[in-house]
């Protein structure tokens, strides 16, 4: 009698089924915390222009503050694509007068321009599982009423 020695042709097909799984699971692992990355890196861009679009309103005297054409009139672009580490971002900028009811609605207050409401939107069209960011801030002159 003699002995066979090494896998029958079910074992390695068993083997290499059990493998390819475990391989399967691993690339899937691997691509699912490259997405992830990509997703935290593409927000953290988005936050940053953000930021320096605050930044730079925040900069700009109080009377500049307002979109080109728009109501209040300004220096700012309402809509601008802005690429940043090659990646291309849509800035939607918009930004209102708002009067506060504290100190008087209408025609009881003089100064019904309070301060300015400034939105800032983030879209990026390229970006996979991209959610659109919108950022509000308000902006305000020293002593613009006084009591």
């Amino acid at each position: 009698m003699q002995k066979n020695r090494g896998f029958t042709f079910i074992e390695v097909i068993i083997a290499s089924a059990v493998f390819l799984l475990f391989a399967i699971g691993a690339y899937q692992g691997y691509f699912a915390v490259y997405v992830a990355i990509s997703v935290a890196r593409e927000k953290a861009l988005a936050a940053d222009l953000a930021n320096s679009q605050f930044e730079m309103i925040k900069n700009m005297p109080y009377s500049t503050v307002g979109t080109v054409g728009g109501s209040p009139s300004g220096l700012l672009t309402s809509v601008q694509t802005v690429l940043k580490d090659s990646i291309s971002f849509t800035v939607t900028t918009v930004v209102q007068n708002t009067d506060d009811p504290f100190d008087g609605v209408g025609g009881s207050d003089p100064f019904p321009a309070d301060y300015k409401l400034v939105e800032i939107k983030i879209e990026c069209t390229s970006c996979k599982n991209f959610t659109p960011m919108i950022i509000t801030g308000m902006v305000a002159p020293k002593n613009l009423e006084s009591a």
